[in-house]
């Protein structure tokens, strides 16, 4: 079958391309040929501000910190040009997508997902797009597959005026999947129907074959995977760096989407994207804020710590990086306050209840895929 693919592949960010590869790579192991489609960026529809993109006299107020600290700032853009560019060149290969957007939303199938294809308050990113909620799309069966609300709720829908309109393209879809609570709660009012909760793609997909087996960094180190200019509380800076002078570690910053933090004492961009999963292999310890990092710290049983963001003018991460963690018996992992870094990252995680719940919801995961996509069902 042709299966059509709706998501954030073309982020710029080694989160949203492991995701887009690893549900690829599944599905093509199912005996399906599968194109990545596009979408054109909605309308605003949200009331509130759950994100804020900085204005113009934001930028004019950075002006003198970014001339007296002209060095970073020129390595910062250095680093990004370089990321950006290395995505565009080699990850977007590898998901066979062309530098033309695929606008055509015709297909067998279409699954939406996985990452925060139904958030709709990012206004200032893409707002409300019908075709992630069902709308529009031309597919004998649409589904969801771990699709997330990210910091969307049901309550904003209901503010925005949104719930016959989500209601309606939700009900297009034959069989959805959430990856999250907050976003089971969203569909679960908008239809009447409680989706399955599903594993995100980077969970159900071993990367075995592509990750290169020598080490990047020799040195011991400590690897830090985080949004830019979100972990960069003098408190947090400085856990992370008094507990790597006390284990005589590297502070190694390494990320997509040109991620810069100039307090670590080296920033790493990888050329080849599964590179990134080699630097979480083999850091002795994981600092991060993301969904992603957590689930690459996880993968590699690796002892981590992760900061979440609850009211913040980037985007909270609190709703899926919290039931993500809740959801994998991993709730120790969260830094209440950067004082208690030093503890949780020396104490083991339980990874033998994590490894009981992955293999359930691996199982459950896959099963759904397998149920909605075999041909008796379309």
């Amino acid at each position: 079958m042709e299966v059509g693919i709706l998501t954030m592949h073309r982020v710029l960010n080694y989160g949203s391309f492991m995701q887009a590869y690893a549900l690829k790579r599944t599905i093509e192991s199912f005996g399906h040929h599968v194109r990545f489609k596009d979408f054109h960026k909605g309308e605003p529809y949200h009331i509130g501000t759950k994100a804020k993109v900085p204005g113009v006299l934001d930028k004019v107020a950075r002006i003198p910190q970014i001339i007296s600290n002209i060095g970073e700032f020129l390595e910062k853009h250095a680093l990004r040009r370089e990321s950006n560019n290395n995505y565009k060149q080699i990850c977007w290969p590898l998901l066979d997508v062309s530098e033309t957007p695929d606008y055509d939303l015709t297909a067998d199938v279409m699954i939406i997902g996985s990452d925060e294809v139904f958030n709709y308050t990012q206004n200032h990113v893409f707002g409300y797009v019908p075709c992630l909620f069902g709308h529009n799309i031309n597919a004998s069966l649409i589904l969801s597959y771990a699709a997330s609300a990210g910091y969307s709720d049901w309550h904003d829908v209901v503010a925005d005026g949104l719930v016959d309109e989500i209601g309606a393209g939700l009900n297009r879809m034959k069989y959805i999947s959430v990856r999250d609570e907050n976003t089971r709660r969203l569909v679960e009012h908008c239809t009447g129907n409680s989706p399955t909760l599903a594993l995100d793609p980077t969970l159900i997909y071993d990367y075995d074959d592509v990750i290169p087996q020598k080490r990047t960094i020799e040195d011991e180190y400590i690897l830090v995977y985080a949004y830019e200019n979100r972990t960069d509380s003098e408190s947090e800076i400085h856990a992370v760096r008094d507990f790597a002078a006390k284990h005589k570690l590297k502070v190694i910053a390494g990320g997509g989407g040109g991620a810069y933090h100039a307090w670590c004492d080296d920033n790493i961009v990888v050329s080849w994207p599964f590179d990134l999963l080699g630097l979480f292999r083999d850091a002795a310890f994981v600092v991060t804020d993301t969904f992603h990092g957590s689930i690459f710290s996880m993968k590699f049983g690796k002892q981590f710590a992760v900061f979440l963001r609850d009211q913040n003018e980037l985007g909270s991460n609190y709703n899926k990086v919290h039931f993500l963690l809740h959801q994998l018996g991993m709730e120790s992992r969260i830094i209440n306050d950067p004082s208690d870094l030093s503890d949780i990252l020396t104490t083991p995680a339980p990874y033998d209840v994590f490894n009981r719940h992955l293999l359930d919801l691996r199982q459950t995961s896959l099963d759904f895929l397998t149920k909605a996509l075999a041909p008796e069902r379309l």
